[in-house]
């Protein structure tokens, strides 16, 4: 099963793929408030609407982003020496099932079933 990273170091990993320092100019890139960041971080609320952003603007690495294991897929941001096998399938369906989140089709229990349905095979 894959192991999600806290909140703050999903977004550090975001401010990487993006190739900012501060959370302040990645909300900036957004046009969002840099409070509607710290709100999340404070909460430890992993945002997948905020990595779906990131992977869809710059085609970082899914897994590199939420756990911070593998080859972030980003020209420039540091590599680390693990990896995770998940197949192109199990991704789309991550992303279909994000996304269904967002758009509040489905509960937050619903969402963390259908995602555990896809890491625990």
């Amino acid at each position: 099963m894959i192991e999600f990273d806290n909140c703050k170091s999903v977004v550090n990993r975001i401010m990487q793929a993006y190739k900012v320092k501060k959370a302040k100019e990645l909300a900036e890139i957004w046009g969002i408030s840099a409070s509607v960041i710290a709100s999340r971080i404070l909460r430890n609320s992993l945002p997948y609407d905020f990595v779906l952003k990131c992977f869809m603007d710059t085609n970082a690495n899914l897994i590199w982003l939420c756990t911070g294991v593998g080859n972030p897929g980003v020209e420039g941001v540091k590599i680390e020496n693990n990896s995770i096998n998940l197949s192109s399938e199990d991704l789309e369906k991550l992303e279909r099932i994000a996304a269904l989140k967002k758009d509040g089709a489905i509960t937050d229990d619903e969402y963390i079933l259908l995602k555990n349905s896809i890491f625990n095979k």
